[in-house]
């Protein structure tokens, strides 16, 4: 008997509710969702029935929408539940997924074949009907054998090493983030969204290592927009603006908060403007009086839900409204889930911030979230878990169901170690060095022993290596590499930019490739190592080191020395060293912005 269109079904349905029957059909619960897994595969093998992968977030305005409309439709979970094997897939909660199907964010609609072909990967909500549509032409595919690889899959590790030279890897990225600048916009894109710093800091680091005035500019006229996403009232950063000025995405992301106190703490670092460091600031006591948890970690986003708004008021009015005012009528809802990676980032935004402006209260706050990332996430072998629910957490709240992981994850080490790396500069606290160096012992479950790189996680059920996250594991471990003097750290942070970065996954991510820019510049141009020798209780090797925090050099290695590895003398001293080269001593803090200027003028003379 031929089955059904979804059309008839979805007729039938309505025609029930009209005459008041009460049918079976029209009570299917849910959407049979299952967890990304070797079983959810080989079950949609053995039963011959196509997979359907949803991925999205809790900040996903069209998740929400979708849920709430189109996978509530009786005809449709129906449809899915009798003719497919459905996957949910939340892209925090499994960064490696995420990561995997990035290029349709957000939610992500993916179609495989039974036997794991991608055949359709569509981007953002459909409608009911719209949606109906697709899943007929699926089924009717599949039914008749005529379903095509769609080409665009996500891509595999690569099976062999980039033999290019990192400049020309640097260069690369470099004209790809070049080129997709969009000049009329100043922004990649039409919106101007905040959620990763690391292509303008890229631009940054270009002005204070080549002096390119167009680097510099786009740093500073994307980084002065960003003033305008902050709340006036509770402070935090908006995600999105349109290019107008108007804001029209109110949520709060957590990635949005880490990025601001990066790009602004930078900025206050070389202009010394206060507005940059109001806008930080403004951030930590969002922050703190908002988004913290018991458990001292921060909270995802602040969405754009609050059942109480009145019908006839936009969220645009609500946030114009004074505190007094938005607080009666309710605060907008709070994903209350508490991921590691964001976290680690939220460390790292702190302590830029204390080190350019000194303020103890921001290196508190960061110290107080990692030690909150130990107690909480932190395992018996030293791996971190991304997620792990607590009694604040409401699932009843959520878009997507939890299902759980005991994998590991490569994002959350990545950033862990350049959070735990950022404490140790910050602080001098050896504490802080071991926990970087226990995350780059972690790092080696995930690592390619043959070619290089490290995988997305230890479920290796598609192999994949992650091209920003291998950027960002390679930019903390050649940093850890020079600090300890341990080389097979910045060999294996080479290796990571070679395995992954072939040439034309470095095109296809175009310009999602902040962290590869960020490390590439730095891999190209190396480190420069400021060495303090001298006691950390004395007050002079206190002020030089003080010194060297808030001079701009992105690409430093600050630490203590122990005597020995330099010349001795009768006072506490500062040597700054390129691995070629180091300079005399300096043993006052107002010579050390001195020195480093008259080192990049140098340069600048040579090229």
């Amino acid at each position: 008997m031929k089955r059904r269109s979804l059309k008839i079904e979805m007729m039938s349905l309505i025609l029930s509710v009209l005459l008041g029957v009460t049918i079976l059909e029209a009570k299917e619960a849910a959407i049979d969702w299952q967890e990304w897994s070797p079983e959810a595969f080989a079950k949609a093998k053995q039963l011959d029935r196509p997979v359907f992968i949803n991925v999205g977030h809790e900040g996903c305005i069209a998740c929400r929408w979708m849920k709430e409309s189109t996978f509530s439709e009786p005809a449709i979970i129906k449809t899915i539940n009798e003719n497919f094997v459905a996957i949910q897939v939340d892209s925090e909660m499994r960064p490696d997924i995420g990561e995997r199907y990035s290029d349709w964010a957000w939610p992500a609609l993916v179609f495989n074949s039974p036997d794991g072909t991608q055949v359709l990967a569509i981007r953002g909500n459909r409608r009911p009907d719209t949606f109906g549509e697709i899943l007929e032409k699926i089924i009717e595919g599949h039914e008749a054998g005529t379903l095509q690889a769609d080409g665009l899959a996500p891509y595999a590790a690569p099976e062999k090493v980039r033999e290019s030279p990192m400049k020309e890897i640097r260069d690369q990225v470099r004209a790809q983030l070049d080129n997709s600048y969009d000049t009329s916009h100043a922004a990649w894109g039409e919106t101007k969204i905040i959620e990763d710093p690391a292509r303008l800091l890229h631009y940054a680091m270009r002005s204070l290592i080549e002096g390119d005035a167009l680097a510099e500019q786009r740093f500073f006229e994307s980084v002065d927009w960003f003033l305008g996403h902050i709340d006036k009232v509770w402070g935090g950063l908006f995600y999105e603006s349109s290019d107008d000025g108007k804001i029209f995405v109110f949520e709060k992301r957590l990635e949005s908060q880490a990025a601001g106190l990066q790009l602004f703490s930078t900025a206050y670092q070389l202009t010394g403007e206060q507005r940059y460091a109001d806008a930080v600031y403004a951030i930590h006591r969002y922050l703190n009086a908002l988004m913290r948890s018991q458990t001292g970690l921060y909270f995802a986003n602040q969405q754009i839900n609050l059942e109480s708004l009145p019908d006839e008021m936009s969220f645009k009015a609500y946030y114009d409204l004074g505190d007094e005012a938005r607080r009666s009528i309710g605060i907008p809802s709070i994903d209350r889930s508490l991921y590691t990676d964001l976290n680690a980032r939220i460390v790292s935004g702190l302590v830029r911030a204390y080190e350019v402006t000194g303020k103890e209260a921001y290196l508190r706050s960061a110290l107080n979230t990692a030690e909150a990332l130990i107690t909480t996430r932190k395992t018996k072998n030293n791996s971190f878990v991304q997620f792990k629910a607590n009694s604040e957490f409401r699932q009843e709240e959520r878009i997507h169901t939890v299902l759980s992981s005991d994998a590991i994850f490569l994002r959350p080490h990545a950033y862990l170690g350049q959070a735990f790396s950022d404490l140790y500069r910050a602080t001098a606290d050896e504490k802080w060095q071991k926990e970087a160096k226990n995350i780059a012992s972690v790092l080696l479950e995930l690592h390619d022993n043959r070619l290089g790189g490290f995988f997305g996680t230890t479920d290796q059920m598609i192999p994949r290596k992650p091209l920003e996250d291998n950027a960002v594991a390679s930019y903390f471990l050649y940093q850890l590499g020079v600090l300890t003097k341990n080389k097979s750290y910045k060999s294996a942070a080479e290796k990571a930019i070679k395995a992954t970065a072939r040439e034309d996954i470095v095109r296809r991510e175009g310009q999602i490739t902040g962290r590869l820019a960020l490390a590439s510049e730095l891999l190209t141009e190396e480190y420069i190592e400021f060495s303090i020798v001298g006691d950390p209780n004395e007050k002079a090797a206190r002020e030089l080191y003080g010194a060297a925090e808030k001079v701009y050099v992105p690409h430093k290695v600050l630490h203590y020395e122990a005597v020995g590895r330099y010349p001795g003398l009768d006072r506490p001293a500062l040597y700054i060293c390129t691995s070629q080269t180091c300079s005399l001593a300096i043993t006052e803090a107002q010579d050390v912005g001195t020195e480093v200027n008259r080192y990049y003028s140098a340069r600048a003379t040579e090229k």
